[in-house]
């Protein structure tokens, strides 16, 4: 993207090369040049935050842009659904942007719920857009979540009716972290939403917000299900994989009737943000800094299993930045010890009250949280 014409070229490379070189806010410190700034106080390992940060890439851009953050975002919105439809193989009115994928599902929830439909999702899940169904007057049909506490396709599909409207499904799940077998899903999703199943149509949502984290995004998406006419709606996010949650920039991918009728209940494009925008453009075409950022994550997470193997706690295969586990006490004693030794874990999951949902720091973070789950798993 070329620079602002506010700044001249020299400015725009001195302003960008700092950046790369390890730019922070003043004040700030810096323990590395591929890390970001960190707040003080207790570890955050609840929020589900990308630790690793934005690709520098990512920062360049937004650093080349400053001078113009005055001007509605119109131009650099128009660029990024391009890039977005092309990396998708869609057509850019199938692409809706969201200031994050959040500002997507409550737009869908708006939508659905005055009609008073039945939206069918799974327990323990993600629960952004059923909040603001339920409100709006749908009724929620939750499903608990199977053995391996992946979502249960048997289960939700029985309870399909001719009320139901919507199936919510978050692959991988939050705050479980399994993803559903790709084969099993794409199944379930060409059944329920083609009208075979009680000879009617049912959208199915599904929210992949954490699927770049997985081990095989490419197998596990289901884009290719939009593709083919189906009716589905798949959402994504900048927040996680690409380390732009304070940014809030997401996306929906799906057909263009449903594009144009969740948007009458969003902002608009004059909404977002200037910088967060620019900075997705950079990042989506940074493979190999999300390649590498990937590769961080799972080993957080295979190192944080094997602890959790050791002190003998089951825990749920998984597939985000994230690791949920059994402690064995209830989440509040649980939170409470964290907070002791400086961690602040996430919020509690009803009905698994004796669950934890840990996310992936830094290194040296995770062994803090290694050192106090030894002492109080141990």
């Amino acid at each position: 993207m070329d620079p602002s014409p506010a700044l001249n070229r020299r400015q725009w490379l001195q302003a960008t090369g700092a950046l790369v070189a390890g730019w922070s806010l003043p004040g700030a410190a810096r323990a590395s040049t591929d890390r970001p700034s960190e707040p003080t106080g207790p570890l955050r390992l609840g929020l589900n935050e990308n630790p690793f940060g934005p690709a520098p890439s990512a920062i360049a851009a937004m650093q080349a842009q400053l001078a113009v953050t005055h001007r509605y975002p119109s131009n650099f919105t128009n660029e990024l659904v391009q890039a977005i439809a092309k990396k998708e193989g869609v057509k850019e009115d199938q692409v809706l942007l969201g200031v994050g994928s959040g500002e997507i599902l409550q737009a869908v929830g708006r939508w659905l719920g005055p009609f008073k439909p039945e939206i069918i999702t799974a327990t323990p899940g993600y629960m952004q857009l059923i909040d603001v169904a339920q409100r709006a007057g749908a009724r929620i049909i939750s499903v608990p979540v199977n053995d391996r506490l992946e979502h249960d396709l048997p289960a939700m599909a029985a309870k399909i009716s001719a009320d139901t409207k919507l199936i919510y499904i978050c692959n991988p799940n939050n705050p479980t972290g399994t993803l559903i077998p790709p084969a099993e899903l794409k199944a379930f999703v060409r059944e329920v939403s083609s009208g075979s199943k009680m000879s009617k149509t049912t959208t199915v949502l599904i929210d992949e917000a954490y699927l770049e984290c997985s081990d095989d995004f490419q197998a596990n998406t289901m884009v290719d299900l939009v593709r083919e006419g189906l009716d589905v709606i798949v959402t994504r996010t900048f927040s996680k994989i690409h380390g732009l949650a304070g940014q809030r920039i997401g996306y929906a991918i799906t057909h263009p009737a449903a594009a144009e009728r969740m948007r009458s209940f969003m902002t608009g494009t004059m909404a977002m943000n200037l910088l967060g925008v620019v900075a997705a453009r950079a990042s989506l075409e940074d493979r190999a800094h999300v390649e590498n950022t990937r590769i961080k994550i799972k080993a957080g997470r295979d190192q944080l299993t094997s602890l959790l193997t050791t002190l003998n706690r089951r825990f749920a295969k998984p597939q985000g930045n994230f690791v949920f586990f059994h402690t064995g006490m209830p989440i509040a004693d649980f939170q409470q010890r964290m907070r002791e030794e400086g961690i602040l874990v996430a919020r509690p999951f009803p009905p698994l009250l004796d669950w934890c949902r840990i996310t992936i720091g830094l290194p040296e973070e995770m062994e803090r949280a290694h050192q106090a789950l030894r002492k109080i798993l141990g």
